[in-house]
């Protein structure tokens, strides 16, 4: 509702920005809260100023992070997390898991805060192990509240589900000596595990006043907001992209999501009419890395491009039929995607 006040972590990211105009194009009032003043997201934002302000939390991870910073907010948007970037677990595990129950733990504690929307990620709903043969990525909810909790509240609404285990182990050994670069990747993968089972147990057994919602978004792509120079794309899911465009190799699954769809689906979610409990997965139209070469080669011919159209591999299988139902939305297509991260990146390169 127009005029309400959203508490947001993670506004200087990719995600966090597109979703922080998005909030404020809503009419939404925003806290946002930084690691450390940010000029560029004041830059970015200053057409709404006068419903922006900003709290400033060091450590995420701090139990006591939180504390006051979100008296008298309405909702909470919790995007905050670590990207892929090094082999220490902690730096993965204690800002993932400890962040978001800092958050959940003051939200409890703010009466006004009707929802909490966390952000988490497609790689939360895929065991370590990977996707089982014949699986079909999607939504899920843990063993535990199978029949008791659903029967008990008919508000809850369960309409995908996994078995699967989901389970990690913080102590095992997550190199991979026989591709060690990798091993960002396999921590980034359990840490998102490891935030979403802490997140709904917590959920799960404290039942707290507020409606709470998770968000699974796959490899988000598009136009980004924050990033300044064509280096910027590096280590992002728009790198992934477009060296996979201008090298030929296919440098990961090309299973996607347009990065508004995705700040859409978090205002969507903070709508009265989606409930307690319910986990989203935010993915796109299944394509090919054959689909993306026609697009590239036929709209970009003389770029350089080596991509070619008998490059293999394609989107992970998936079942997007709640977030679609539910929330309303209707994915973006794969050739807008490739039109906005090209045209960014050619700016950036003819600058």
């Amino acid at each position: 509702m127009a005029g309400e006040l959203i508490f947001i972590t993670g506004a200087t990211g990719f995600i966090g920005s597109a979703t922080a105009l998005a909030a404020l194009k809503a009419g939404y009032r925003l806290r946002i809260c930084l690691r450390k003043p940010s000029q560029k997201i004041q830059d970015l934002l200053s057409e709404y100023s006068d419903r922006i302000e900003f709290v400033i939390v060091p450590d995420i991870a701090d139990e006591r992070a939180f504390r006051g910073k979100l008296d008298g907010a309405d909702y909470v948007l919790h995007l905050a997390s670590p990207l892929t970037h090094g082999t220490n677990k902690e730096t993965y595990f204690s800002p993932a898991v400890k962040g978001t129950i800092a958050v959940l733990k003051e939200a409890a504690e703010v009466f006004s805060i009707k929802k909490v929307v966390v952000t988490s990620s497609i790689a939360a709903l895929i065991p370590m192990t990977g996707i089982p043969c014949d699986g079909v990525v999607k939504g899920r909810r843990l063993d535990s509240l199978h029949d008791k909790t659903v029967k008990s509240n008919p508000n809850i609404h369960f309409l995908e589900d996994n078995d699967w285990d989901f389970s990690v182990d913080e102590a095992a050994n997550f190199d991979d000596p026989a591709n060690p670069a990798a091993t960002p990747m396999k921590l980034y993968h359990a840490s998102k595990l490891l935030a979403n089972n802490a997140t709904w147990k917590y959920w799960e057994t404290t039942r707290p006043h507020y409606s709470l919602v998770t968000l699974h978004p796959s490899f988000v792509y598009g136009h980004n907001l924050v990033q300044t120079s064509a280096e910027g794309v590096s280590g992002s899911s728009n790198g992934i992209l477009w060296k996979t465009v201008m090298g030929g190799v296919a440098a990961s699954n090309v299973t996607g999501v347009h990065i508004q769809d995705v700040a859409d689906a978090h205002i969507k979610a903070l709508s009265p009419k989606i409930a307690d409990g319910s986990r989203y997965l935010i993915s796109g139209n299944q394509t090919t890395w054959k689909e993306i070469a026609q697009i590239v080669l036929r709209d970009y011919p003389d770029v350089g491009a080596k991509i070619a159209t008998d490059l293999e591999g394609e989107s992970w299988p998936t079942n997007t039929t709640k977030a679609e139902s539910e929330l309303g939305i209707s994915w973006r297509p794969f050739e807008h995607i490739v039109h906005e991260v090209m045209d960014q990146q050619l700016q950036f390169l003819s600058d």
